[in-house]
């Protein structure tokens, strides 16, 4: 893993730093902390909230979750590889003396999002839960990759051990609620999105997604609700953004839809990336297709499409994004030929 700080740019993203247990077998130290200011700035991303820390509390290791929503270790302070195991197990022929280590290696097979792959990654998480079953990281990436794979009642389950060991991080009970309403287990869905927003007052993920089922479910007044109290955290917040194009699509206000999400800053000021849902990208591609912008909707169909990996695909098939693309491809090709068309009967009437 000679590579993983080009693979995992973590100093791009401080505010989702996990300092957490390795319990057991590992090598970690107890320790469930956040940070609130770093360089002086507040993040809104926050783990928990509680206050920044003495990252001398931290003397071993710790857990990031990058991005894509998986999670890697790194070494003391967040540099540098993560401790070796304090025993070893065996994976085919391979002699595994740093489950942490291991697991990054997991993580790298994961975003290649290659079928064949992810069943080597899965015997690999088996391997690696049969040696230390209480590893959160273990547990939580293996949750995600059941989810991609939709086998949500696996995934919930390891989404249950992940949260048993670490009952602190917030984005587990996320992913409960999320594979709950799959399940059509409404009342549970919304517990665990309700314990997400009491275990981290600043993030607004939670709130967006009850705010998503409250729309599903037909109680906008409730959904607007939990939108306006997620912007009073966040007013750039693309999701929140989202959730308000989404009550005007349901409206059938698509061009009011289409306004907003067109006019959402997908980045800060300073030129990073915010932290966003990826499917905003397929509701842009849907509500620009019923204003006839096809070309728009065609980049956005692209756009989602370069995420496999996102939750987005646990609930919604690729290859059907795909198909869409490539209608609104032809809609956009025939549209671009029209108006060529229209310029060159222009130019001819002119002359």
């Amino acid at each position: 893993m000679k590579n993983l700080r080009k693979v995992f740019p973590y100093s791009f993203f401080p505010f989702l730093k996990i300092f957490l247990f390795f319990l057991g077998i590992s090598c970690f130290s107890f320790a469930v902390h956040s940070q609130v200011t770093i360089d002086g700035k507040l993040y809104p991303d926050l783990l928990w909230g509680e206050g920044e820390e003495d990252p001398s509390d931290f003397p071993n290791g710790g857990l990031i979750i990058i991005p894509e929503d998986f999670i890697v270790t790194t070494g003391k302070l967040w540099e540098g590889e993560p401790p070796r195991s304090m025993g070893s197990f065996k994976f085919q022929d391979k002699t595994i003396t740093n489950s942490a280590k291991f697991n990054n290696e997991i993580v790298e097979i994961l975003l290649k999002a290659e079928p064949k792959e992810r069943a080597q990654a899965e015997e690999m998480l088996k391997a690696g839960i049969l040696y230390d079953p209480r590893f959160f990281a273990f547990r939580y990436n293996y949750g995600r990759l059941l989810h991609l794979s939709s086998r949500y009642d696996e995934a919930l389950a390891q989404f249950e051990f992940a949260k048993s060991e670490i009952p602190e991080f917030y984005r587990t009970y996320i992913h409960i609620g999320i594979l709950s309403l799959l399940k059509n287990e409404n009342y549970y869905a919304i517990k665990n999105f309700k314990d997400a927003v009491s275990r981290n007052s600043f993030d607004i993920t939670a709130l967006v997604l009850l705010a998503e089922h409250y729309l599903e479910t037909g109680l906008k007044n409730r959904a607007k609700l939990y939108l306006d109290r997620a912007l009073t955290i966040d007013d750039g917040s693309p999701n929140a953004k989202l959730g308000l194009a989404r009550l005007e699509m349901e409206a059938g206000n698509h061009y009011r839809a289409y306004m907003i999400l067109n006019k959402t800053e997908l980045y800060s000021p300073e030129g990073k990336e915010k932290s966003y849902d990826k499917k905003f990208h397929y509701y842009f591609a849907e509500t620009a297709s019923k204003v006839q912008d096809y070309a728009t909707a065609e980049s956005q169909y692209n756009k989602i499409l370069e995420y496999p990996n996102d939750p987005f695909f646990g609930s919604f098939s690729y290859k059907v994004i795909q198909r869409r693309r490539d209608i609104t491809k032809k809609f956009a090709d025939a549209k671009k030929t029209q108006l060529e068309d229209d310029v060159e009967k222009d130019v001819s009437n002119f002359k």
